[in-house]
């Protein structure tokens, strides 16, 4: 017969291994979920990675095609630097990337314009008294007698434009991606001239060549079709906008931005400012237009 004390060790030994063994499947399954866990941190820090790296090249590209568009739309592009990397202030500090990404950015020191007289407009109107119309802007024939690729920008092509002054001005145009090489050698279009002279990579634009944008981001010259030889030089006119262009617009004034919301390609192809047709001064019958869009900006 089993005495009592004998019983209380065999039941205290039983439930001492019982709880043994119930603290080490405990800590099993704790060890489990803590690898468990750093397994997990682990794959989502690689997920995070590759995923960032991804978001980054997203965005450069994004950046790129952004300013490729502001610089087509007539916008003037900065260098601006970049907040050291330590806020305290070590010996060193970094230049952020927008320094040398790839996009179409104009030197930060711009070149002063050249000195001209404001021609006086009709009805002696002088400063704020001009209307912001499209008698401000200065809208000339030209021919693209040379061009070639801008050498350290991608997207730029830089060309050399007869306007029937006597010499060539040069005017870069972000149009690389979107026109090729051959069609841009000989082309007759139309060039703003009076924007004021930028460094783009170091070279000096002195114009812009008016484009079609449409909805799908593409972008294609204004063309100018006309029965008769057209003149170099021959300014652009609005029916109903009369006036002389400003010698240079001032880019403080945003007169050019206020301007190009109603510059548009109708649905016959047409350039028109506020639904009237742009026309030639010295010829009436030339047709300014997009040649394949319809219902799209101009700038």
């Amino acid at each position: 017969m089993t005495s009592p004390k004998s019983s209380y060790i065999a039941i205290h030994t039983l439930m001492k291994m019982t709880s043994e063994q119930l603290v080490a499947s405990v800590r099993h399954k704790i060890e489990l979920l803590t690898n468990s866990d750093e397994n997990a941190i682990e794959h989502a820090k690689q997920v995070y990675a590759k995923s960032n790296v991804h978001l980054k090249q997203e965005i450069s590209a994004l950046k790129k095609k952004l300013i490729n568009l502001e610089i087509i739309a007539g916008y003037l592009q900065f260098f601006l630097p970049s907040p050291p990397d330590d806020p305290v202030g070590n010996s060193k500090s970094s230049i952020s990337d927008t320094s040398v990404r790839q996009c179409d950015k104009p030197d930060q020191k711009l070149s002063p314009p050249v000195a001209k007289p404001v021609p006086p407009t009709k009805g002696g109107k002088k400063g704020g008294d001009l209307p912001v119309d499209v008698s401000r802007i200065d809208m000339r024939v030209g021919k693209i007698v040379e061009v070639e690729r801008h050498p350290d920008a991608d997207s730029l092509y830089v060309e050399k434009v007869d306007m029937g002054e006597g010499n060539l001005r040069t005017v870069i145009s972000g149009l690389v991606p979107h026109v090729p090489i051959e069609k841009m050698r000989g082309l007759m279009g139309i060039f703003m001239c009076n924007l004021k002279p930028v460094k783009m990579r170091g070279i000096e634009s002195q114009g812009m060549l008016m484009c079609a944008t449409d909805a799908n981001d593409r972008v294609e010259p204004l063309v100018i079709e006309n029965p008769t030889e057209l003149t170099l030089g021959d300014r652009v006119y609005v029916q109903g906008y009369p006036g002389e262009p400003d010698a240079q617009l001032h880019p403080k004034k945003k007169v050019w931005e206020q301007v190009k919301l109603d510059m548009r390609v109708d649905g016959a192809h047409l350039a028109t400012y506020k639904g009237v047709p742009w026309k030639l001064k010295n010829s009436p019958n030339a047709v300014i237009k997009a040649p394949t869009m319809l219902d799209a900006e101009i700038s």
